[in-house]
């Protein structure tokens, strides 16, 4: 949950480098580099802007997540056609397979009820439905959207309260890059290893407390299974 404000981040990063009458780095110019951490963290860590939406399917096979989403993680369930209704759960499948069970699927008859989705990492916003959508029903689906742009100190950070150590390593890291008087690429270098500690425990915890792992030796797959 994010409740911090900007301007509590940005006096907390003016403390560390010892500006807090800002100086050496104006307030505006660390707001710009909390937006650039806030999209850093989120990019390396697709699941801290993990975001659950139900969405409405438009015609046909080809669906794409929010505007505000960068990457696909889950189709979870349907919803029904009026967007409020759960219903059957959907797996994912493998394009392979699905294609040499029956090569012609995306000419299979349209329906409100999706089966099944397959999803290519080179298409990350997008994903395909079994069978083709007809264009009235709803899914639930987890995606990773992009981090607001801020622009006012009295705004709440976009990320959840527990990535604030990595946003302001990261924002130290791009203060004292700078070159100037006050640049110190040392004491930089430093604040980026740390950043990149925090999300490599960040991940670890993660995988540690995955509760699918009980599911071993099956799968380990966070929705259940992939085939």
């Amino acid at each position: 949950m994010a409740t911090l404000t900007v301007g509590s981040v940005v006096d907390r990063v003016a403390r560390l480098l010892y500006d807090q009458t800002n100086i050496k780095w104006s307030r505006s110019e660390l707001l710009e580099h909390i937006n650039a951490a806030q999209r850093v963290v989120a990019l390396a860590s697709p699941t801290t802007g993990s975001t659950i939406s139900v969405v409405q399917l438009v015609a046909g096979s080809r669906q794409v997540i929010p505007v505000n989403g960068w990457l696909l993680l889950d189709v979870i369930r349907n919803m029904g056609v009026d967007g409020a209704t759960p219903g059957r759960a959907v797996r994912v499948i493998s394009r392979r397979l699905l294609e040499s069970y029956n090569p012609n699927w995306q000419l299979t008859t349209p329906t409100s009820i999706t089966q099944s989705y397959w999803f290519d990492p080179q298409d990350q916003t997008g994903y395909f439905v079994y069978p083709p959508s007809n264009g009235t029903g709803y899914l639930e689906i987890n995606y990773s959207s992009a981090p607001d742009t801020l622009t006012s100190e009295s705004q709440t950070m976009t990320l959840p309260d527990v990535a604030d150590a990595a946003v302001i390593n990261f924002v130290c890291f791009r203060a004292l890059s700078k070159v100037s008087e006050f640049g110190n690429p040392q004491l930089a270098t430093a604040y980026l290893e740390a950043f990149n500690q925090l999300m490599g425990a960040k991940y670890s915890a993660e995988q540690a407390n995955n509760p699918n792992l009980g599911l071993m030796p099956f799968s380990p797959d966070v929705r259940g299974g992939t085939s």
